[in-house]
């Protein structure tokens, strides 16, 4: 019986290692779409072709997705609810989870052209990354710096959201 609550206990307690947030270092390499440090990969997405998809699942349109691995990758919508594809399943971009301070701003839509699309990965933490600059808005102020971003845990499937200031430092 010992043995029995003892396992349950370890798949209690490795199961929370794997689905804590990412670090702080995973989301700016996520938001400026390169490594923020060595022990952080960036793996650019570069989709080659873009397909549009009506009544894609669930009654969602796919207006963006591209093939990653074999599966579907991208945007998809269904009037006011907004989702993330990857490996062809739909993750809401309302269910994502803040990541720190974002200044209020709520998970929201972006322009999946003007996205950039990547895997992060810290140690065995890997995310589907997509980071945007609210669609250009800012272009010659310090707004220019602030970027949005969803990741998505690629083991647990949990979805985050941030915002955060981009400058770089010697700026």
């Amino acid at each position: 019986m010992n043995k029995l609550v003892f396992a349950a206990l370890l798949g209690v307690v490795s199961g929370s290692v794997f689905s804590s947030p990412p670090s702080e270092l995973l989301v700016h390499s996520c938001l400026q779409h390169e490594a923020a440090a060595p022990s952080v990969t960036v793996k650019l997405l570069d989709p080659h072709e873009i397909v549009e998809q009506d009544d894609y699942a669930q009654g969602f349109d796919a207006p963006y997705t591209f093939q990653y691995k074999g599966g579907d990758a991208g945007y998809a919508k269904r009037k006011s609810d907004l989702a993330l594809i990857y490996m062809g399943k739909l993750y809401r971009l309302s269910s994502a989870m803040p990541l720190g301070d974002n200044h209020g701003v709520k998970p929201s839509s972006f322009t999946p052209y003007l996205a950039h699309w990547s895997i992060v990965q810290q140690g065995t933490q890997q995310y589907f990354c997509v980071s945007f600059n609210f669609d250009g808005l800012g272009q010659s102020g310090d707004f220019q710096y602030v970027h949005g971003g969803y990741l998505l845990n690629t083991q647990t499937k949990e979805l985050y959201y941030s915002v955060r200031h981009t400058r770089p430092s010697g700026e």
